[in-house]
């Protein structure tokens, strides 16, 4: 989910002139090619931790849908997934989410202690009207915890973890102590463990954006001590790439479907949390070069939760910049939120 304020200017991109009428059909088909099968088979899954804030917009479910799309294509694996947010209905619809699409064991954390919550459109209806194994959210694993098995029992630099809410899970799994799944830190474990982060959050060059506002003491912490590198999607990437209307072509059996129609009545929304996601699956191994650029730098994030970008060329931090026009990332993630799932095999 995301929501932002700024009042800086847009950051300047490179401009090219036209392509020539014939270069366009070359360029969809380079296009396929570079996210064909082929192409994507020759990696193993990528093994992905998921965190949400579930509950005010809808585009946490489209980006749901489109992870459990690419790990059915074999291109992620997903480990945990955990919330971060109050709302108890939230890990509940999450799990029913996960339950349609064939992956209702996917262990589930949430957010213990304070965090932010309000109402949300979707979340008890779906949990009302699907099935799902978890019964409540008290009955849920702490995120910490949960994050901290998960991360000990993989090859170190090999998990990739996406956020697509506020990062005050990521504040308490920085600042855990040594447990029963490792002798690390926080910090050490996700030094050792953890390949990359890639996080629906700022706006760039500046501004202020929901899922960094909203639990800003943690997104000061987090982006300032986070020890891996770090990917973001800003709020301008994400607002520009409208999903959703195509979700009338599935059954009312669809819970996607569901949440879309409780929450707009089956209209487009802005995708910004399906651009993590998709980035953090295909785009850290190159998967994706003609969908958006990168520019190296810092984020800086201040205390009222409005953030600043600065280029350096040595910065521990990306954010994407737009390439590709917007209708066509757009078509290619709501194919991946269209998806029927895949029967699962024992």
């Amino acid at each position: 989910m995301s929501y932002v304020f700024s009042d800086a200017p847009s950051q300047p991109v490179n401009r090219t002139k036209k392509p020539a009428a014939g270069f366009l059909p070359l360029l969809a088909t380079l296009l396929a090619a570079i996210v064909s099968p082929s192409f994507l088979a020759a990696r193993s899954p990528l093994p992905v931790i998921f965190d949400t804030d579930m509950m005010g917009d809808v585009d946490d479910v489209g980006a749901t849908a489109v992870l459990h799309a690419l790990a059915d294509r074999g291109e992620a694996k997903i480990l945990a997934m955990g919330v971060c947010v109050k709302n108890p209905a939230t890990p509940l619809c999450l799990n029913a989410l996960n339950t349609w699409f064939g992956r209702g064991e996917i262990p589930i954390g949430v957010v213990k202690g304070a965090a932010a919550n309000e109402p949300s459109r979707y979340a008890d209806k779906i949990a009302r009207e699907f099935p799902h194994r978890l019964k409540s959210a008290a009955e849920a694993a702490d995120a910490t915890a949960l994050y901290r098995r998960v991360l000990a029992a993989q090859p170190n630099g090999s998990v990739v973890i996406v956020t697509v809410g506020m990062l005050t899970n990521l504040r308490n799994l920085l600042d855990s102590g040594p447990d029963a799944a490792s002798k690390l830190d926080g910090a050490a474990l996700v030094k050792k463990k953890v390949r990359a982060w890639v996080c629906m959050g700022g706006a760039f060059p500046q501004g202020r954006e929901y899922n960094i506002y909203c639990d800003a003491p943690a997104a000061v912490e987090v982006v300032k001590r986070w020890p891996t590198p770090v990917v973001f999607s800003g709020f301008e990437i994400g607002a520009e790439i409208m999903t959703g209307k195509r979700l009338r072509q599935q059954p009312a059996s669809n819970p996607v479907r569901r949440a879309y129609e409780l929450y707009n009545g089956l209209d487009n929304r802005n995708s910004w949390d399906q651009t993590a996601v998709l980035y953090a699956v295909r785009g850290l191994d190159g998967g994706l070069p003609d969908f958006w650029e990168t520019r190296t730098g810092r984020l800086e994030v201040h205390s009222d939760g409005s953030d600043v970008w600065h280029d350096d060329p040595r910065g521990p931090h990306k954010h994407l910049v737009k390439a590709l026009a917007p209708r066509k990332v757009a078509a290619a993630i709501e194919d991946l939120m269209l998806e029927q799932p895949k029967p699962q095999t024992k």
